[in-house]
């Protein structure tokens, strides 16, 4: 009976320790996750966190920067356009070493304007950048052409790419490896005729690659790539069918060919669509304006 009783007693003392050492650890883990979910508020809060003022270079006169895309914390690189002193847009490329912006000397080919809307970073040492050239040539009527640009590691040159039809005009890039480059925006056909106008860098040469047309003058503003045979291209058209002067445009590649995917226009009189970033290939967000409002558009599965 008192070898029961002891061993009774023993348990009972046992299992006292354990759930004391117990309290104590669930104690330190409350302690360090109040601990954590402080540190990454404060981390992350709104009056830790906040937007400001970076000084940066302009050109040679009148300046504006129209995309940025970054390597990394000390590798940025952004574009854009400056207006000389006789009134002609040069380009104007601008990279962030981790101290401080300064302007990168950068082709203006044109004896007309030269400007860049879009940048894209395969790696440090493949970066590029797209827009358009006007060539005034005495006589004839100025035409826009496309405008690419490459930088290798150390400068920055002019690399030929298609201009079809009358004049062509490149608005967004997006790359997805060195070898594998995406440029989107339009061309005119003839006087009257806009068109998409979609190119691919395939490691040796940019190529137009056939897009599709749907109602008049239908352009593209912006592109995101989530892989090599998943492409979105984004812009808008007019429905001369319809009572809306535009609506918006979003096709998609599949590895094999351009396709339009329908999407939603719910403005009343113009519905565009201007931006498009991909998180993977089930969700992707366009962005632009309907009528005098903004506009978001989520493509998801």
């Amino acid at each position: 009976m008192m070898k029961r009783f002891l061993r009774v007693a023993m348990v009972l003392v046992l299992l006292c320790v354990v759930t004391v050492l117990l309290s104590a650890l669930s104690l330190k883990t409350t302690e360090a996750k109040a601990t954590t979910s402080k540190v990454s508020q404060n981390r992350f809060s709104s009056t830790s966190c906040q937007w400001s003022v970076v000084p940066s270079p302009n050109g040679s006169s009148s300046s504006g920067l129209s995309a940025v895309a970054a390597v990394s914390a000390n590798d940025v690189w952004a574009v854009g356009y400056s207006i000389n002193t006789t009134g002609v847009t040069q380009t104007l490329i601008e990279h962030w070493n981790g101290t401080s912006w300064s302007v990168v000397t950068s082709p203006s080919p044109a004896t007309g304007n030269n400007e860049l809307f879009s940048v894209s970073a395969a790696s440090a040492s493949s970066i590029w950048t797209v827009g358009f050239l006007t060539n005034n040539t005495s006589g004839q009527t100025p035409n826009d052409q496309t405008l690419i640009e490459h930088w290798n590691g150390s400068s920055w040159s002019v690399v030929a790419s298609p201009s079809p039809g009358s004049g062509g005009d490149l608005r967004a890039v997006a790359a997805v490896s060195a070898s594998n480059v995406w440029a989107v925006g339009y061309y005119s056909s003839n006087s009257s005729s806009i068109q998409t106008l979609v190119e691919r860098w395939n490691g040796a040469s940019w190529q137009v690659v056939k897009s599709v047309n749907v109602g008049t003058s239908p352009t593209f503003s912006a592109v995101a790539a989530v892989s090599a045979h998943d492409v979105w291209a984004v812009g808008s058209y007019h429905n001369s069918n319809s009572n809306t002067f535009f609506q918006t445009l979003t096709e998609q590649w599949n590895g094999t060919k351009w396709s339009v995917v329908k999407s939603p226009s719910p403005g009343s009189f113009s519905t565009q669509l201007l931006g498009v970033a991909a998180v993977s290939a089930t969700n992707v967000w366009a962005v632009g304006y309907a009528d005098s409002n903004t506009l978001t558009e989520h493509y998801h599965c």
